[in-house]
């Protein structure tokens, strides 16, 4: 009997139009703005909020930032992971209508309690989103591409950092803060079936030029280990969320802090904080990833050298807010937004950059972790809970007192970033480089 010839192999997979990658990217924008303007959207009703349910700065605290946080916690890493092994698609469609249903929940809340389930809901779906977002794009977009995708992806953040405490605290003033939270739930509604039904996923891998071969799932605390491994990720990943306890300590009670210390009112103190956080951040995220995309072609380590530097300046920044007068303040929280969307993209790029393809949503779930366990469930709970114990002493003082703690976050966060600089080029390379095959360890999962 004749040899028969093997089959000739499939033509290889082409990555979708710029076209269509182009409007993907748009969408991602539009729900990474709709979920942070609802997040951000609270920073500055603190103040109705805590008269009307008679509440702490602890109890804000928690309803504000912690319970997110909690709730983040525990359903990012599971909710990754099913990203990881269904559809990335289906997990953002859905995830948007759970925190837009959450955000008019928060406004109907007669109690902490209902506030906080409130709250707790659009934990559940940022959670939903964030990891498996970041994976899409890395699945679409080359490496030597990504950090300039991801800093297009972040505009969405800083355009939810701007509307939300703007358009927040203009409505709160004009219609009241609980008509304004259910303004704030529409978009996500209108963008959901947008997202279910115009775009597609993606084979993991396809933009690496991995084979698309399906390896058996692994147990999650295994994946974990492979990740934490990978020696560039556990220094850099607790670098990022010590730097965002430093900066959600001081942004997150900024209104109130202008509104006890210099007498701003919470409506021109949003506005002013959103501007100046937006036009930071989208300064930051629009330079960050093509900075890093051109400076890593020269060394990669100044992917993470720009964390380790944009971390220890946000610190000195910081004091300089805290101790001078008013009129300072929000231009230099523009420039410590700016610092730390600089270092944004390069952080996403490296983790998706060094995570196996199978497992790169729930190596973001485990950056994000960490960054909601130090950075919120950190940040802004420490420093209500200080300024409430500092009250009795200092009165309305305290809270600025507070906040200048969480600085001291700048200097171990600047030590870890270094740390990680100096193993991050052999991870790369181990990883299958820029632009070279995929390496086996790379395709585990």
């Amino acid at each position: 009997m004749a040899d028969r010839k093997p089959p000739p192999p499939p033509p290889p997979e082409e990555l979708p139009s710029l076209a269509y990658r182009s409007y993907f990217l748009l969408m991602m924008v539009l729900v990474s703005a709709s979920v942070v303007g609802e997040r951000y959207m609270m920073v500055v009703m603190v103040e109705p909020i805590r008269h009307e349910l008679h509440l702490t700065d602890t109890a804000i605290g928690m309803a504000k930032d912690m319970i997110i946080a909690i709730v983040y916690i525990l359903a990012v890493i599971p909710l990754a992971r099913l990203a990881d092994r269904w559809s990335k698609r289906k997990v953002v469609g859905m995830a948007a209508v759970v925190w837009s249903s959450a955000v008019i929940l928060c406004g109907s809340a007669k109690s902490f309690a209902v506030l906080l389930v409130g709250r707790a809901g659009i934990g559940l779906g940022e959670g939903g989103f964030t990891p498996p977002s970041q994976a899409w794009i890395a699945d679409l977009f080359p490496i030597k591409q990504r950090a300039t995708a991801l800093s297009i992806f972040l505009l969405g953040a800083s355009m939810g950092t701007f509307l939300g405490p703007a358009l927040g605290g203009w409505a709160a003033h004009a219609y009241g803060w609980r008509n304004a939270l259910l303004f704030a739930s529409i978009p996500g509604f209108i963008l959901a079936p947008i997202v279910w039904f115009t775009l597609r996923d993606t084979r993991a891998g396809l933009a690496d030029n991995a084979p698309a071969i399906r390896e058996p799932t692994l147990p999650f605390l295994q994946t974990a280990r492979e990740l934490m491994a990978i020696g560039t990720l556990p220094p850099l990943i607790l670098a990022a969320g010590l730097n965002a306890l430093l900066t959600l300590g001081l942004v997150s009670w900024a209104p109130a802090f202008m509104e006890r210390t210099h007498g701003m009112p919470a409506n021109q103190a949003g506005l002013q904080l959103g501007g100046a956080l937006f036009f930071g951040s989208i300064i930051g995220h629009t330079a960050g990833g093509p900075l890093a995309d051109f400076l890593g072609r020269r060394d990669l380590r100044w992917y993470i050298w720009i964390l380790m530097l944009s971390g220890a300046v946000a610190a000195a920044l910081g004091y300089v807010i805290l101790t001078g007068p008013g009129d300072r303040v929000f231009p230099l929280f523009g420039l410590t937004m700016m610092l730390g969307g600089l270092s944004a993209a390069p952080l996403m790029a490296v983790v998706t950059g060094l995570a196996p393809v199978r497992s790169r949503a729930t190596a973001v779930a485990i950056l994000m972790v960490t960054i909601q366990v130090v950075g919120l469930g950190g940040g802004p709970v420490f420093v209500g809970w200080l300024s409430d114990t500092l009250h009795p002493v200092y009165g309305e003082a305290s809270l600025g007192i507070a906040m200048r703690w969480v600085l001291l976050a700048g200097i171990p966060s600047t030590i870890l970033a270094w740390m990680a600089s100096r193993t991050c080029r052999r991870d790369f390379a181990a990883a299958g480089g820029w632009g070279g095959p995929v390496a086996k360890s790379a395709m585990l999962h």
